[in-house]
């Protein structure tokens, strides 16, 4: 009764957040016209419960696998090489619908590569050398975005968005199209994290206690990195770099439903979903232009985390 009860709350907390968005805006909401929010505020939505509920759920698989509560999808450095990758493609391609977009995923996927590489350490890779690898090549590209922010002319205003996240993509055939086969690659991938909450559970112990009970702690570490990896490609080459919703969606499931993988996995999803669609109304809201929707989520993140620190002093 208590699980129901559970996905209950959090499948009403994203409907209450859908509901809000759809009809909530500067336009309002009238039922004689339905163009502005079919046209836009529903593609927001489907962006936001995409991509939250992406990194909801691969912030808390990090953070299970590498035992550390401050690791999230950006920690290992693949948001930031998917934003070199946008901002190349912004500033030096034809600026078409699916420049940035591309640019974005094999920038990810490029940095997935060589954070992998980086982390191998006489042939076996460790969850140090992992974090250490990716926060290396995080600081080395956001050197790079910056270098070519100051030496190219071209307005940063786009740029700004994409390294601080938006969900105001107008769609195109095109540009949809490419969505929809994005979104059909994610799920199996998706599915098959949700499938290692017992693995998880089990290293949560040790690694030594894992690998006498069966984990193959070397081949979970690996899958789980490149699973994490292109799914937080995937969403950065549409969406930009989000941050703090990977990082406190894990923790706050936690607090509330305990350490079980089982629930904090699909949890995860569902708050990381729920927490983005009301972080882009709030957005888009609150100022008389749009804001990144990073400068929210660290408005709030950050005291968070400050309460967290506090809390365990």
């Amino acid at each position: 009764m208590r699980k129901t009860q559970s996905w209950f709350v959090l499948l009403i907390l994203l409907v209450i957040a859908v509901i809000l968005s759809f009809g909530l805006g500067p336009t309002g909401f009238s039922l004689s016209d339905l163009r502005i929010p079919l046209e836009v505020r529903l593609p927001r939505i489907i962006l936001g419960i995409f991509a939250g509920g992406i990194l909801g759920l691969v912030g808390a698989s990090l953070q299970g696998l590498l035992q550390n509560p401050l690791v999230d999808p950006y920690t290992l450095g693949i948001a930031s090489g998917a934003s070199l990758g946008a901002v190349i493609g912004y500033l030096f391609g034809r600026v078409g619908v699916l420049t940035v977009p591309v640019f974005s995923f094999i920038g990810a996927l490029t940095t997935m590569f060589l954070v992998y590489n980086l982390a191998r350490v006489r042939g076996k890779i460790t969850k140090i050398s992992l974090v250490l690898a990716g926060v290396i090549l995080s600081f080395l590209f956001s050197g790079i975005v910056m270098l070519l922010m100051v030496l190219t002319r071209k307005p940063l205003t786009e740029i700004i968005y994409l390294l601080m996240g938006r969900l105001n993509i107008v769609f195109t055939n095109e540009s949809l199209i490419s969505f929809i086969i994005i979104f059909i690659l994610s799920i199996p991938v998706m599915i098959y994290l949700f499938s290692k909450w017992r693995s998880l559970n089990v290293l949560s112990m040790s690694d030594e206690v894992a690998e006498s009970l069966g984990v193959e702690t070397q081949k979970l570490t690996r899958n789980i990195f490149v699973a994490s990896s292109f799914l937080i490609a995937l969403t950065v080459s549409f969406t930009g770099a989000i941050s703090f919703i990977g990082l406190c969606v894990p923790h706050i499931i936690r607090l509330i439903y305990g350490p079980d993988h089982y629930k904090v996995l699909p949890f995860s999803f569902l708050l990381g979903a729920s927490l983005l669609i009301f972080t882009d109304l709030i957005a888009r809201s609150i100022a008389p232009i749009e804001l990144p929707l990073s400068v929210i989520t660290a408005l709030f993140g950050v005291p968070f985390f400050i309460y967290l620190l506090k809390k365990k002093l």
